[in-house]
């Protein structure tokens, strides 16, 4: 599976919360959910953020409990993958469960907010549209590329 985005960047040590707040979770609609993704961290995200876009995260993504929600808010918002530094293991298999490839690649961080990404998952590649630059990282099992 291939997918392109526009990429959008947070930093390290984003949890649950930080990613859907505890008060935001039980609106059960998606449109509250992505309206509110990531609103403490960057609330221009949610504005920006259109189906397929990829966010780049530094290190400890999604750490934290409830990760179903944290996950359901990112793809409500239009995330098609996370590609960061290092994740929470409960929350990278929770995003899997759910579909969302989240892709182990610290040297992809140097990628620009912005950039038009390709990411190849069966094949464990990014490629930095604009710079011509590709990294390397784990391909997905094939379970979350089906």
């Amino acid at each position: 599976m291939i997918l392109y985005g526009t990429t959008h960047r947070v930093g390290d040590g984003v949890t649950t919360d930080d990613i859907i707040a505890p008060e935001q979770r039980s609106a059960g609609d998606p449109a509250l959910l992505a309206a509110h993704c990531l609103s403490t961290l960057d609330p221009a995200i949610a504005e920006a953020a259109r189906e397929g876009d990829v966010l780049l995260a530094g290190s400890e993504f999604g750490r934290g409990g409830d990760a179903d929600s944290a996950v359901l808010a990112l793809q409500a918002l239009g995330f098609a993958a996370i590609v960061c530094a290092s994740a929470s293991p409960d929350f990278a298999d929770t995003a899997a469960a759910y579909g969302l490839p989240v892709l182990i690649c610290p040297a992809a961080l140097e990628i620009a907010p912005g950039t038009i990404v390709r990411i190849d998952v069966a094949g464990g590649t990014i490629a930095d549209r604009g710079s011509g630059k590709g990294y390397r990282t784990a391909p997905c099992p094939p379970a979350l590329v089906e």
